[in-house]
């Protein structure tokens, strides 16, 4: 497979034959030709069955489990006994903080940002409002969209059980200094959530070397299918007490994954991964802010036109939003899909953003 810093990879996304610019990326991606086959090709082969069996289709599906978690193991930098398969982040973040919040009592603290999307807030302050604890979120610069280290660093505590904290903003692009949260709350005893949902599909990610205790990411934001993947540190896993039924596994991934699992789409999950695996990830990522460059420095230089979030490339995701004087954003997206230019208006779920941007 050609490395995309030699060659263009449009020719395996069949989705982007239809003469549209998508630029709406951040909400989904289109798949990738080996995730869509992988999808079919499970779908006709006779392995429609479930595991643990005695027979070919069952001994198939508990191999893909199983491969499944390596490959995306390997594409995160993970243990691949801690990987879990869902239907979506939002779904499996409310799973594991309801559990987490049978663990939490009066007078602890979870801290947030302010930056992350609805689903690294909401299912953390249901948690708390459940047990009693105090959900505290950092604020971030609104000049400069970088998160305020300071005060971030002054709520986290001896009483904070968890920080939940994003990898990059979905909608303004920040990317937090996670190495610096992660020591942070690591030395007060906390653990570290991060959704990785924004950040997986434009960095590399190790987190062996990070040192998160979870991390989520969607692989549909990375060329894949509609499916959630969550990092559990295996041990942390084996004694969260989680919600399921009593058939069901002790210990492990299986534990947290509830019902039969979607194993067509964790087959287009695998190929998705191994896809940008084969790829390397830091060739595109260099290759994206190749093409992300000129989108953000026009924008920057536009009349009437003001970009949030930093306006560095260092310091951000390839996501960009920006708002038009004397327009509403639903008249400038409506606008542009006229033109056949796909865009997101409003707040993407990233609630608190546009509270604290005042827009």
């Amino acid at each position: 497979m050609q490395n995309a810093q030699n060659n263009s990879l449009r020719h395996h996304f069949p989705g982007v034959r239809d003469g549209w610019s998508r630029f709406d990326g951040p909400a989904g991606t289109q798949m990738v030709d080996v995730a869509i086959n992988a999808m079919s090709e499970w779908a006709a082969h006779g392995s429609n069955a479930n595991t643990g069996g005695f027979f070919a289709a069952a001994d198939a599906c508990d191999a893909l489990l199983e491969s499944t978690r390596s490959v995306v193991g390997e594409f995160l930098g993970a243990d691949p006994s801690g990987i879990c398969l869902g239907a979506n982040m939002t779904t499996m973040t409310m799973a594991f903080t309801r559990a987490v919040g049978r663990t939490l009592k009066p007078g602890d603290t979870v801290v947030g940002t302010q930056l992350d999307h609805e689903a690294n807030v909401s299912p953390w302050r249901i948690a708390c409002e459940r047990s009693g604890a105090q959900h505290l979120l950092t604020p971030f610069d609104v000049k400069t969209g970088r998160l305020d280290m300071d005060a971030f660093g002054n709520l986290v505590t001896d009483r904070t059980k968890w920080v939940a904290i994003t990898g990059a903003s979905n909608l303004i692009g920040t990317m937090p200094d996670l190495n610096a949260a992660i020591a942070i709350a690591h030395k007060h005893g906390a653990r570290v959530f991060v959704d990785a949902v924004a950040l997986a599909p434009h960095k590399q990610i190790n987190i062996r070397e990070l040192g998160c205790d979870v991390l989520a990411t969607s692989p549909y934001k990375w060329y894949g299918p509609h499916a959630g993947v969550m990092y559990i540190e295996p041990e942390l896993l084996n004694s969260l007490p989680v919600a399921k039924v009593r058939a069901a596994s002790e210990t492990g991934p299986r534990k947290f994954e509830t019902g039969t699992p979607n194993f067509e789409s964790i087959a287009a999950v695998q190929a998705a991964a191994r896809f940008l695996i084969e790829e390397d990830m830091q060739q595109l990522a260099k290759y994206e802010s190749a093409v992300f460059a000129p989108l953000l420095e026009g924008l920057l230089e536009t009349p009437g036109v003001n970009v949030w979030g930093p306006h560095d490339l260092a310091s951000r995701a390839p996501t960009v939003s920006f708002t038009v004087d004397s327009m509403t954003p639903d008249q400038v997206a409506q606008e542009l899909a006229a033109k056949k230019i796909a865009v997101w208006s409003g707040d993407s779920y990233a609630m608190e953003i546009v509270e604290r941007l005042g827009l």
